[in-house]
């Protein structure tokens, strides 16, 4: 992968292009069908963003990089789809991946992979023509380097069409699921479709000198739930926004986005909608932890179990759902949201540190950025122990 190779004195990382999604496969067919409720879906697109550097500094552009991964899973597909009857369980059609600067004077200079037709493995190399200023002291006391970056992955039963634009580029990633050449044809999907894949998309951005890049992607997987190999029966497809801005920006960016408050009421129920985020809401309102928020001086972690993860807790723990509605349950609520909110400093939450938090968590759901914070909404009650350390981490570290 490029991220393992770049030479730190040529491409300098100055922010991250990321975004996760997580769901769960939703209720099971019944009879005959691959049980979707132990499927696990995930889509993520990790993609840092770099600098080029120039110890010249009569050059009249600024180049830089966005080079990662981008990829699939599915957790609980059948080891072997073709011996199930009436279903294969889940699996994935294509990735679409696309990259717009919109950065005023900003092209895209080269990128990659181009499109391909089935090839056991794509290789490419973009920046061979570009160089970087290396040396002792900061990259400032050396020779030139090559800029180019090597990027190399398996593509077994995958094609790639890749569209570029004057300053965005698109790829789509056609994956062997069922019917991929035509109407079950063919009836079983492959390993890349089922199980999961991963691939490697590069592209490097020309700037007027002194610029810096304002980046904005989406990143979707079409992931189907097939039934008798050829009926689209359940299918997840929603679009994953990515954003990088430049940091002299990020105080503009911070007042646009919704508090952690106003993000929690969004997600709660409106006319037509059940809603998932009520339960934690009540729980704020009725401990009077809900007037510590919107302080802009103190940044958040919140960690909201949905509707349904606090219900189906309570289901099945009879004496906690007792404690909680319990008049005497001010301690109860106050360890409960105590475990869940966490500081994480004061001032901007900088693009990495948001990276960092998404990529500790490994429970199901979704992050959101907020103006105060960030709101981890997820479909499990119990916390997640990895995403408290970072927090902790994260905290010290800002001392």
């Amino acid at each position: 992968m490029p991220i393992e190779t770049l030479n730190p004195d040529v491409w300098k990382l100055v922010g991250h292009l990321d975004g996760t999604w997580t769901a769960n496969g939703g209720e099971n067919y019944g009879w005959g069908s691959v049980p979707t409720e132990s499927q696990t879906l995930t889509a993520a697109a990790i993609l840092p963003v770099y600098k080029l550097q120039q110890g010249d500094q009569s050059q009249l552009k600024d180049y830089y990089l966005v080079a990662g991964d981008t990829y699939h899973g599915i957790q609980g597909s059948p080891s072997n789809p073709s011996a199930n009857w009436v279903s294969v369980g889940f699996y994935a059609n294509y990735m679409n991946l696309e990259i717009r600067c919109t950065t005023p004077g900003a092209r895209v200079l080269t990128f990659g992979p181009n499109s391909t037709v089935e090839q056991a493995t794509i290789s490419f190399s973009i920046g061979g023509e570009l160089s970087g200023e290396g040396g002792m002291e900061g990259g400032k006391a050396g020779g030139s380097l090559s800029a180019s970056v090597g990027v190399s992955f398996t593509a077994s039963e995958v094609s790639f069409a890749a569209r570029p634009a004057t300053s965005s580029i698109s790829w789509r990633a056609s994956l062997p699921g069922v019917g991929w050449l035509g109407p079950a044809v063919p009836p079983n999907p492959a390993r890349p479709s089922y199980a999961g894949y991963l691939w490697n998309p590069a592209v490097i951005f020309e700037l007027p000198q002194g610029q810096t890049p304002a980046l904005e992607g989406t990143f979707l997987v079409d992931f189907e739930y097939n039934w008798t190999r050829g009926i689209r029966k359940r299918a997840f497809n929603k679009p994953i926004a990515l954003s990088y801005q430049p940091e002299k920006h990020a105080m503009d960016v911070e007042a646009k986005l919704p508090t952690i408050l106003e993000r929690l009421t969004e997600l709660g129920a409106t006319p037509g909608t059940p809603g998932r985020t009520d339960n934690f809401l009540a729980a704020l309102r009725s401990s009077g932890a809900i007037k510590g928020f919107d302080d802009s001086n103190v940044k958040l972690l919140v960690i909201a179990p949905t509707n349904q993860a606090i219900e189906g807790y309570f289901s099945a723990n009879p004496t906690v759902a007792a404690a909680a509605v319990s008049p005497a349950n001010a301690r109860w609520l106050e360890d409960f949201l105590g475990e869940r909110i966490r500081p994480l400093g004061g001032g901007t939450l900088s693009s990495d540190t948001l990276a960092r938090l998404r990529k500790a968590t490994s429970s199901q759901g979704e992050s959101f950025d907020c103006a105060d914070g960030t709101l981890h909404l997820t479909d499990e009650y119990e916390v997640d122990a990895n995403l408290l350390s970072a927090a902790d981490e994260l905290l010290h570290s800002s001392r």
